[in-house]
C-alpha cells in the first residue's frame, strides 16, 4: 500500500535526515537524545540503563553528539596548577601570549559543579594579549566517526559540533561582564569575534571537508546565548546572524546540514536564526521552559526551517503514568504527519542509576511513538 506522502519505506536515518531537509517522510521521526548503546557511551556501563538500550536499539532513532578533535595539540600552551583548600580544589591555568600572561581560576568543591572566580580575559590589554596569540590550523582524521557511524548504521544521524564566534568570545569572559562590553562597546567585541571569526572559519572548512561524503551534520551551541533572557534579540542579530550565515555557507558548500542548539526562548530571534540558513534547530522546548508552542514554530517557519525537540526531559524524571503517550499524541496532531520536525528529548540522560521513574517514563514514550509515529 502506498505511504499517504507518496514515499517508500524508510529507514531511521532516512527519515531524520528527511525531516531535517524539510522533505517529505514516511512518518514522523523520533530520536532519543545522546541514548545510545554504542562505543563510549556512559549509559552502556550503567546496568541501570540495560534494558532501556535494547528497546533504543530496537525501536528508536539516535542523535548522537560526537566531537572530532584535531589529531594534533594546536592550542594554546596552557600550565595547569591544582591546590587543595579544605574540601574545596582550586585549579589555576595560565596561558602564556606573546604580550603576556592570562590567568583563570576554577574552584570545584567536593562532590559538587565547579565555578569560575577568574576568567581568562578582564580588560582590554587581555583581549590583546588573548589576539596575539599564533594559531595554526588543525588537521583532522574522520576515522574514529566513521567507525561510530558504522556501529550506529541506519538506526540514527551523528551531530559534528562546530564553534560559534559570539561563544567562543564570551566564554574568555565573566558572563556579566561581556553583556557590559556589548553595551558601552560592541565595537570591541565585534573586533575580538572578527578575529575569532577567521580562525573558525578555516576550522569549519577543514572539519566539513573532513567528513565530506558522510551523512553526519554539523551543531553549533554557542548561540543560545544570545537568546533572552540573558541577551536581547538585537544581540543575536549582530553577534551571530553574521558569523553563522558564513559558517552555514561553509558547512552547505561541503555537502552537510546545520543545526544550532538553542534551549529556552526562541519566539523573538527565530527570523534571525532563518536568516542565517540554518537547516534546523534543536532541542525547542515547550512552554514554560520555551516561549512558543510547536504549532506556532511550524506556522511562522513556513517550511524555511526544521525542529528536533518538544518532549521535555524533566518530564521523564516526575510525570505520571500516561503523560509521555498524552505528549506524543499531541504532538501528532500538532505536526499532523508533515515533515521537518523529529521529536526528541530536550537533553541528554545525565542520572546514573537512572531511577525506575525515569526508566518507566523513557520506556513509555518510546514505546507510544513507535506506535503513534511509526517505527
Amino acid at each position: 500500500m502506498p505511504l499517504p506522502c507518496g514515499c517508500h519505506p524508510m529507514t531511521r536515518k532516512q527519515r531524520i535526515l528527511s525531516a531535517l531537509r524539510g522533505e517529505p517522510v514516511s512518518q514522523v521521526p523520533f530520536v532519543t537524545y545522546n541514548l545510545h548503546p554504542y562505543a563510549d557511551s556512559p549509559h552502556l556501563h550503567d546496568p541501570s540503563y540495560r534494558d532501556l538500550l535494547d528497546l533504543v536499539e530496537q525501536k528508536a532513532g539516535m542523535y548522537c553528539k560526537r566531537s572530532l578533535p584535531p589529531v594534533s595539540d594546536v592550542g594554546p600552551r596552557l600550565v595547569r596548577r591544582d591546590e587543595q583548600d579544605g574540601d574545596l580544589t582550586i585549579t589555576t591555568t595560565i596561558m602564556p601570549t606573546p604580550k603576556g600572561d592570562l590567568r583563570n581560576v576554577v574552584v570545584t568543591p567536593q562532590d559538587q559543579p565547579a565555578s569560575v572566580t577568574e576568567h581568562f580575559v578582564k580588560t582590554d590589554l587581555d583581549i590583546e594579549r588573548y589576539m596575539s596569540l599564533p594559531w595554526k590550523p588543525p588537521e583532522y582524521d574522520p576515522t574514529p566517526l566513521n567507525r561510530f557511524a558504522e556501529q550506529l548504521a541506519d538506526r540514527g544521524v551523528i551531530a559534528v559540533s562546530y564553534a560559534d564566534p559570539m561563544y567562543a568570545a564570551a566564554s574568555l569572559f565573566d558572563f556579566t561582564e561581556y553583556c557590559v562590553r556589548y553595551a558601552t562597546d560592541p565595537a570591541g567585541l565585534i573586533r575580538l569575534m572578527d578575529h575569532l571569526f577567521e580562525q573558525i572559519a578555516e576550522d569549519t572548512r577543514r572539519k566539513a571537508l573532513a567528513c565530506k561524503g558522510s551523512d553526519v551534520v554539523f551543531l553549533t551551541a554557542g548561540p543560545e546565548l544570545a537568546t533572552p533572557p540573558m541577551m536581547p534579540p538585537r544581540a543575536f542579530a549582530e553577534l551571530v546572524t553574521p558569523y553563522q550565515k558564513r559558517l552555514i555557507e561553509i558547512i552547505h558548500d561541503a555537502g552537510h546540514l546545520a543545526m544550532i542548539h538553542c534551549h529556552g526562548r526562541v519566539r523573538d530571534v527565530l527570523e534571525h536564526m532563518i536568516e542565517t540558513g540554518v537547516d534546523a534547530i534543536e532541542p525547542i522546548e515547550p512552554p514554560p521552559q520555551g516561549d512558543i508552542t510547536l504549532a506556532e514554530l511550524v506556522r511562522r517557519s513556513d517550511g524555511r526551517l526544521s525542529f528536533v525537540g518538544h518532549i521535555q526531559d524533566q518530564q521523564f524524571h516526575g510525570a505520571p503514568d500516561g503523560t509521555m503517550t498524552r505528549h506524543v499524541e499531541e504532538i501528532a496532531r500538532a505536526v499532523d504527519g508533515g515533515t521537518g520536525y523529529v521529536m526528541a528529548p530536550t537533553c541528554t540522560p545525565f542520572q546514573y542509576p537512572a531511577t525506575s521513574t525515569f526508566l518507566r517514563n523513557y520506556t513509555e514514550w518510546i514505546e507510544a511513538a513507535s506506535r503513534i509515529l511509526g517505527s
